[in-house]
């Protein structure tokens, strides 16, 4: 395992760890959706470039228009104007965003929709002389079939779909192909314009991953984890067959994904974790 997959592993640990620890302790959806918000959150700090900043709130253009509350927000601190961050609702200028993110603790349709319409919002801003930020999606589990997921995503219009997507527990990611292909490279070559797959755990030799090898749970298997040298991977159904799931290869590559666009839309060069990616890190099991 190289350096990159061991530390991502460890802190998909931590963030899961911290998720699970809370929401035991938090009955009430609201409370547990907005700490799920805030560990994620806390993740991309200290991922993301300093000359970002991670806020939540709406967005704002020249002409009074609004986007719907969004989670997170990825933004050009550096030219933030304060005077719009003087309340605990902040308004940020759409010209200043660069990434809104949907953070939901579990992903169904109706969690799909809902998604698909604040994305409209933001489009219908109108930024001066700017790019509009793209819109990413963040599930910590699916609470449907993953074929019924997908379906779901698919079902949406254009202008409806997260730019990129991940379900953190089922190991799925997903996203534009114009998006994701900087960091996968020729790989998506033959895929379609919009990507669906699922990171499953890998087969090694020697420690090293063999790539589009990949473990099967215990036939006679009822956990709906496997359990691995102290780490723990979800048994998750696809096509009609238990498989082992890989959530931090999912996580992994949508982080690098983030951060490559927003250095793409600041015409600054590709970050170098999209260095540090070898193929079969990268390899994904697309979904009809």
């Amino acid at each position: 395992m190289s350096v990159v997959e061991e530390y991502w592993s460890g802190v998909l640990r931590r963030l899961q760890a911290e998720v699970d620890v809370f929401n035991r302790l938090i009955k009430h959806w609201g409370e547990r959706g907005r700490e799920n918000e805030l560990s994620l959150a806390r993740l991309l700090e200290n991922l993301i470039p300093k000359r970002y900043g991670v806020g939540s709130g709406m967005v704002i253009d020249h002409l009074d228009r609004y986007s719907q509350q969004t989670d997170i927000i990825v933004y050009d601190q550096a030219n933030e104007p304060g005077i719009l961050a003087q309340s605990t609702q902040v308004l940020f200028p759409v010209e200043n965003v660069r990434a809104c993110i949907e953070v939901k603790t579990s992903i169904n349709k109706d969690e799909i929709q809902e998604t698909g319409k604040k994305r409209v919002s933001l489009r219908l801003l109108t930024p001066v002389n700017r790019a509009l930020p793209l819109f990413h999606l963040v599930g910590y589990k699916a609470a449907q079939e993953l074929e019924t997921i997908t379906k779901h995503i698919r079902s949406l219009s254009d202008e409806e779909r997260p730019d990129i997507f991940c379900i953190i527990d089922a190991g799925v990611i997903g996203g534009r192909k114009e998006i994701l292909s900087p960091i996968f490279g020729d790989l998506l070559e033959k895929s379609p314009d919009y990507i669906i797959g699922v990171t499953f755990l890998h087969s090694r030799i020697d420690g090293e991953r063999v790539k589009g090898q990949y473990l099967d749970p215990p036939p006679d298997s009822t956990d709906p984890k496997l359990l691995i040298d102290g780490s723990s991977y979800p048994i998750i159904r696809v096509g009609g067959k238990w498989r082992v799931a890989e959530p931090s290869r999912s996580l992994l590559i949508f982080c690098a994904a983030l951060v490559d666009s927003l250095a793409t839309h600041d015409g600054h060069p590709s970050p170098a974790i999209t260095h540090y990616l070898s193929q079969a890190t990268l390899d994904l099991f697309e979904l009809p």
